[in-house]
């Protein structure tokens, strides 16, 4: 029988400060935390950025989820996590699932929960909400993003020219996310369609080795670190 609460909980972009009172709450009355990771090896941001906030003793669970678009391994993966979750949940009165940003937005939360409902339907969850990145990076910027009528579009790279043409109508500003998957892409993109007007490229928003600058195009050839986005404001006639 499952006895504890899952926190789903946005820690924002990379500064701790950033984290809602909220989820501090959560965090310190969490004796589980689990974080997502990619590799094995890859030191987690969001557990980094919690970590303030987390009580002595605290029991880290890693949750392995491979880079890859087959979706048998991802399913394995994901029912993997969310029956390790359920355990936890029997042992513990709170665990936290840390997710850098929000939970909701592009974020391995969403599909844990999906698979948690399925295997354990009768699971507590609260999800608490965090500073999406770009939101982070426009005041770091201290640009706004859209005012009056305008509109924005939010989209993970890598992204088609046709795609981008048929969004690029629509919209005035267009936040590019994950753009280290096809940096040099979306730059020969950008620069073919005269969308552009003001660009900038923020990265590792919010840590100690925050990056930014408004030549994003002036980077072609050099790594761009995973956590980095790009805004682009629509040029004006």
């Amino acid at each position: 029988m499952l006895t504890g609460v899952l926190y789903g909980v946005g820690v924002g972009p990379g500064d701790s400060l950033l984290i809602t009172e909220k989820g501090k709450n959560a965090l310190s009355a969490s004796t589980a935390v689990c974080v997502p990771k990619s590799k094995a090896e890859r030191e987690s941001v969001a557990l980094t950025v919690a970590r303030p906030f987390l009580p002595a003793g605290v029991v880290v669970v890693e949750l392995l989820f491979p880079m890859t678009h087959n979706e048998e391994e991802l399913s394995a993966h994901w029912t993997e996590a969310a029956h390790k979750v359920a355990a936890l949940l029997a042992e513990h009165q709170a665990v936290s699932f840390l997710t850098i940003g929000d939970p909701f937005l592009y974020s391995t939360f969403g599909y844990l929960l999906q698979y948690l409902r399925q295997a354990c339907p009768e699971a507590r969850v609260e999800v608490i909400p965090g500073v999406s990145s770009f939101n982070a990076a426009a005041a770091l910027l201290q640009i706004p993003l859209v005012e009056k009528n305008e509109r924005l579009a939010v989209v993970p790279v890598p992204l088609s020219f046709a795609e981008f043409s048929g969004l690029a109508q629509y919209v005035d500003t267009i936040v590019f996310l994950k753009v280290s998957a096809a940096y040099e892409q979306t730059l020969d993109m950008l620069a073919k369609s005269g969308f552009a007007g003001d660009t900038y490229l923020v990265s590792r928003c919010g840590g100690d080795d925050e990056f930014w600058t408004n030549d994003p195009f002036s980077l072609r050839g050099q790594d761009v670190d995973y956590l980095s986005l790009l805004i682009v404001k629509r040029r004006k006639r």
